[in-house]
């Protein structure tokens, strides 16, 4: 009776250990946090798009014409170091779009270094990230606030869908073992948007708080408690290899039902994007439409043209690639401003600048950006587009 008395006990206490371990919860940390710095919705002033108060909430009911929304509030000089938990509290928040803590320092310049992360999307209950493992938070925070856009590179902002929702309540708050479910339970089960994995997508370097791991946390408390049942309740190899299966087994489940769940959740966004929509219309809702519209006009453009090779510019690596993407199947590739023979080329040849500094001169006839010049003719400017045909003699 003793020992499973005692082992119970080793049981609780290596369990939680270990998820203070896998949160990043100093052992020592008190019960409730230490320094607590509490902030109505209400108190938040809207930057970009609309919001109303409602009693102690701020209800955002419109982002800002460009498809961005941010809401912000003074927090005077709180201590980076002191108040590392971040706990917020949101109704209604949509899925279609993206979250993003911003903050700024004391020590910033009033137009500049403002610090923006992603965070996890609120759910409908209280989340907590632990914002000590983002290197820039430090010092002393001025100014916190919350961005709202489209899911970057996978929700067209046409196709986001706003519809209002509240902040309600935001803390940030010292380290302490009362925030840890909260931690927990958004760093395992809190929704997150697809991260695509492609040439033609930047989804590893999206700016993202780190979070921990449920399976590293699982696996180290699921053998401790059954290295403490060997050392205790003396159990033989046996009885330990048949538990540990068991064990393993579940847990291998719990995981693949969690992974189904969320696999589900973003599902339900795609059918929310896609679903009940004819294929021209699936086509053309593309995360970024505009290079999208821009390699249709240039296509139509080519083949008015017969332009048989077609040459882009953009100062966006992803933007630059996602239109050689888009253009295909016409032979197109990455301008090399470098490369002697754009000082002649061919006559079918179409040069197209999209979203580039590149500057065009009439007067000499040439693109260039101040150390690089290209003869050629303009054909085509409108907005971010423009499409130029060669000045030279060609062959």
């Amino acid at each position: 009776m003793i020992r499973c008395v005692l082992f119970a006990l080793v049981v609780i206490v290596v369990w939680l250990a270990v998820l203070a371990w896998s949160a990043n919860l100093p052992l020592d940390s008190p019960l409730v946090p230490a320094q607590r710095l509490s902030l109505r919705g209400a108190g938040f002033n809207p930057q970009f798009g609309h919001a109303e108060r409602d009693a102690d909430d701020l209800v955002v009911d419109a982002l800002g014409a460009d498809g961005n929304g941010l809401q912000t509030i003074q927090v005077g000089r709180a201590r980076a170091d002191e108040t590392p938990v971040l706990c917020y509290r949101m109704a209604d928040f949509p899925d279609t779009l993206e979250l993003s803590l911003v903050f700024r320092r004391i020590d910033a310049d009033a137009d500049a270094d403002l610090g923006t992360i992603s965070i996890p999307s609120p759910g409908r209950s209280r989340a907590c990230v632990n914002l000590a493992t983002l290197p820039d938070w430090q010092g002393e925070i001025r100014e916190i606030g919350f961005a709202e856009y489209a899911t970057a590179q996978l929700v067209p902002r046409s196709a986001a869908a706003f519809r209002p929702f509240r902040i309600e309540a935001v803390e940030l708050q010292s380290a302490s073992w009362s925030a840890l479910p909260a931690r927990l339970r958004t760093d395992w089960f809190s929704y997150r948007p697809w991260a695509l994995l492609s040439i033609s997508a930047l989804g590893p370097q999206i700016a993202t708080l780190r979070t921990s791991w449920m399976q590293s946390a699982l696996a180290l408390g699921i053998l401790l408690a059954l290295a403490a049942a060997w050392a205790i309740l003396r159990w033989p190899r046996r009885r330990i290899a048949a538990i540990a299966s068991i064990v393993v087994a579940t847990a291998w489940i719990l995981l693949d039902l969690r992974w189904l769940d969320d696999f589900a959740a973003k599902h339900r966004l795609t059918e929310e994007l896609y679903a009940g929509k004819p294929w021209s219309q699936r086509l053309a809702l593309q995360p970024d439409e505009d290079t999208f519209a821009a390699a249709q006009e240039v296509s139509r453009f080519a083949a008015t043209q017969g332009c048989k090779r077609v040459l882009v510019l953009s100062d966006s690596s992803f933007t630059l690639l996602r239109l050689v993407y888009f253009l295909l199947p016409l032979n197109a590739a990455p301008l090399v401003a470098t490369d002697p023979a754009m000082a002649a080329l061919p006559r079918d040849t179409l040069i197209v600048a999209f979203d580039s500094k590149w500057k065009y001169d009439a007067d000499a006839g040439t693109l260039g950006d101040g150390r690089t010049a290209i003869p050629a003719k303009m054909a085509y400017a409108h907005g971010g587009l423009r499409m130029l045909l060669p000045g030279g003699t060609g062959q």
